[in-house]
Parts: C-alpha cells; structure tokens; sequence
C-alpha cells in the first residue's frame, strides 16, 4: 500500500482513525511546499520543526496497515530529523507499482473515447499511456477513481490516479455480473477469484472453481480478505454498493489495485452494457470491446424500432408478493425501459423513480388484474404459482397462461445467467422481452433468458 491508497483508507475511515487532525497537517505542509509563496519562506526552520510531529503520526499509522515501514518510521522518531529524511520516505511510499506517481507530467494532447450511453465512466488515451475515470453516482461531479492504464510501468504518468499495469493477467471480482462481459472479451481466464461460486452460472468459472483454478473468498459483502492476500491478484474489481461500506475498508488496507465497477448504477441497460469498454480497457482491448459493443447497439435498437411500429401494445404485470409487499419496478427502472423498448403497456410508466414501487396483492389486482402479459415470476409451473397464493389464479394473466419466468438459464445450485451474460447482452434480453408481448415479430427467434410458465 503506498500514499494514494492511505490518502483514501484515512478518509474512509476518518471517525475511527483520531490521528486523522494530524494527518491533515501533513496534507497542509505538503501543499503549502507547492505554492509559490510559501517557497520564498522555505528558509524559515520553524514551520517545518512544528511540522514534523504530525509526519511521525503518518509514519505511524502507516505501519499498522503495513509492518515492513515500521523500520523506516522509527528512524525518524528523533527529533533532529531533517527535512530531506521526510521527503525521502514520502517519495518512497509515493512510488510503489500501480500507485500513483509523484512526478510532474507535462500536459499533452489525449483523445476521448466515444462513450454514447454511460455517464459514470471516461476513457482518454494519450502518447504513453490510457486514463480512465470512474465518476461518483453518490456524490455528483465527484470523482470515484481515476487509472492510469500503461504496458510499462517505468512509463511516468499524472500524480492524480493509479497506475496500473496492462493487460491485466490476474484478476478477482467479487459480482457475477461481470463474468458476462468478460467472457465476452474472452479473458474468463484470468479470473482467480470470485465470491459465492455456488450462485454462479457461467460453467466456466463453476469448472475452474471445482478444479481449484479459482478461488471462492466467501460472501462479497464479507470478503474472506485473508484469502484475497493470500491469492494476490493484480487487481480486484468490485461493485463499490456504497460510498463507505466495511468492505470497501477493508480492501482499501490489502495494498492491493481496487477497480471500482459500477455499471449498476447506470440508467440504461445500453448504459450498463457500455461499461464493457471498461473492463476492455484492462485488458488492452478497447477495440474489441467497442465492436462488441456497437453489434450490442445495434440488435437492440433494431429490435426496439420494430416494437415502435406496433399499435396494440400488451399490458404488462411483473413480480410477485413477497411476505404482504409486492414490488414493482419505478417508471424509471432497467425494467420499465425493457417493457416500453419491447412495446408493452406498463402502468406505472409515467412514474419518475428508478428503484420499486411497494404495493399489496390487494392493489395489484386493482391496477392490474386485468393486465394481458406476467413476466418475472418465481415459480416453475402455474399449479405452483397457484399454490403460493390463491390470489394469484384471480389475475387475467394467469387465467390465460400468460406468465413468464426468468429461469430458462439456471443451474442446480441456483446460479441464474439473466444476472450475470444479460448484463452485457440487452439486446438478446430485449428480444426475449419481445417474443412475450409480440411473438409474431419474431417467429424464428428462440428465448435466452425468459421461459413461460406452464
């Protein structure tokens, strides 16, 4: 772990770490060292004498996070320090591979990769080396991370990010989500490491997991991080669920190059797609991943012009009770995208909300008992829907054998690819969406996700 990352880990963890005031003040000295009057006062032994007590605190904590500088912070422990041993070990912690550098780099020309439907990503290539900025969905205008991408590490990059060697030849992701978009750039063998493999689809993954090839840390929002140290990957993508999670900690203190992956929290399934020229980037294929991308694109938006050509649209119902709430998805839901891209009639597609909308089987049969279509149901057959509520035989849908489920690609331990391979392929998931409310549109088509319930 080098500067960059206990920057971040402090910041994290600001209301259990007190000796955060005096980090702080190292900040401040260092920053004033930068600016051109400060300069002209550098002479001036006191600023640095008061200076130094808030450096060994730095020098201190650091060493909890990683014993080997334990040496280098008692050396400085004696008052008559001076100031060129400080920037000494600051320039050392600075220069650890994949971390940010201190070096200065003059501003050149960079070329922004096109990116039409995403908002929380940017990728700009320069002469030596590709940057690519995570943007912060919990805080607007802020940046979440920033990666300098280089196939040399001696190559000297801006202060202001990781640097991170490609293409990546080691990789631990902790979501199944992004097993689709990596299978799509063929490098599922790099994976050497995932969290609940059992709830994995991908059979390639669930083989080399059986084989010992890779590695099963445990739950991803309670990392086996011993076994991640020990496994020693070169990067580690994750889903960042929040801005200041436990688990965000406690990977922040391996050392270890965290890849901060979230296309969850995209509006579009384009958008969510999109971020296939993310993970591209790590792997030096931005070419690959743009043209796996446009033929995306391109499927799913000639399957949603021909819906729009449709007069009748199909009402749709989606979900199911779950213990006295049923949740539908918010009008502006991955869901409700899917239903009005497919040419279906949604009630609450008016609705500006883009998590669920809680309602009781009571008025679900209001608003849509009489609805034509019902998709994204649990059960396998209609007796069992049946059973889990005689309620449910009241809805038209039912009645007319018009329900679907999402559970066409499952295997026996649960693992269901609609949450993993339709992550990246909206347009087959689009298409499918499409064969429930128009199948006459697409006769020769056969379902990849959806099934309909018998």
């Amino acid at each position: 772990m080098c500067s960059f990352q206990i920057n971040r880990a402090i910041r994290i963890s600001e209301k259990r770490v007190t000796s955060l005031v005096t980090f702080r003040g190292f900040k401040c000295l260092f920053n004033d060292f930068n600016c051109p009057h400060t300069k002209t006062e550098f002479h001036q032994k006191r600023l640095i004498y008061n200076q130094l007590t808030t450096f060994r605190s730095f020098l201190l904590f650091y060493s909890v996070l990683l014993p080997e500088i334990e040496i280098i912070a008692s050396l400085f422990m004696n008052t008559n320090s001076s100031l060129l041993g400080i920037l000494c070990v600051f320039l050392l912690l600075c220069s650890c591979s994949g971390q940010r550098t201190t070096k200065s780099v003059e501003t050149e020309k960079t070329r922004t990769i096109a990116i039409s439907y995403a908002n929380l990503f940017s990728i700009h290539e320069a002469n030596d080396y590709t940057t690519v900025t995570v943007l912060n969905p919990w805080q607007q205008g802020e940046v979440y991370a920033k990666y300098h991408l280089v196939k040399n590490n001696e190559t000297t990059v801006p202060a202001d990010g990781y640097k991170v060697k490609i293409p990546l030849e080691s990789l631990m992701t902790n979501s199944a989500t992004h097993l689709g978009f990596l299978e799509l750039l063929g490098e599922l063998d790099k994976v050497t490491g995932v969290c609940s493999a059992d709830y994995i689809y991908n059979p390639t993954i669930r083989q080399r997991v059986k084989e010992g090839r890779v590695q099963d840390l445990g739950d991803s929002f309670n990392l086996d991080i011993e076994h991640l140290l020990l496994l020693r990957p070169q990067a580690v993508m994750t889903t960042a669920y929040n801005a200041d999670d436990e688990n965000s900690r406690k990977m922040m203190q391996t050392g270890l190059t965290i890849l901060y992956n979230i296309e969850w929290q995209e509006e579009t399934l384009l958008g969510r797609a999109e971020w296939i020229k993310f993970i591209g980037a790590f792997f030096d294929k931005a070419a690959q991943a743009d043209s796996l991308f446009t033929t995306i694109e391109t499927g799913y938006n000639e399957v949603k012009t021909l819906a729009s050509t449709i007069d009748g649209k199909p009402t749709v119902l989606s979900g199911q009770d779950f213990r006295g709430s049923w949740s539908m998805p918010g009008g502006r839901s991955f869901n409700a995208q899917l239903f009005r891209d497919a040419g279906g009639s949604y009630y609450y597609e008016n609705d500006k909300g883009t998590g669920s909308i809680n309602n009781t089987i009571e008025e679900a049969l209001v608003h849509f008992g009489k609805a034509d279509v019902w998709v994204g149901v649990q059960a396998n057959t209609l007796e069992e829907l049946g059973k889990m509520d005689s309620k449910y035989k009241l809805f038209k849908a039912y009645k007319g054998g018009n329900v679907y489920n999402a559970n066409k690609r499952v295997n026996e331990t649960g693992g269901n690819d609609y949450w993993e391979g339709a992550v990246a392929r909206p347009d087959l998931l689009l298409s499918d969406m499409m064969k429930v409310f128009h199948p006459e549109l697409l006769p020769e088509y056969e379902f990849t996700y959806i099934q309909k319930v018998e």
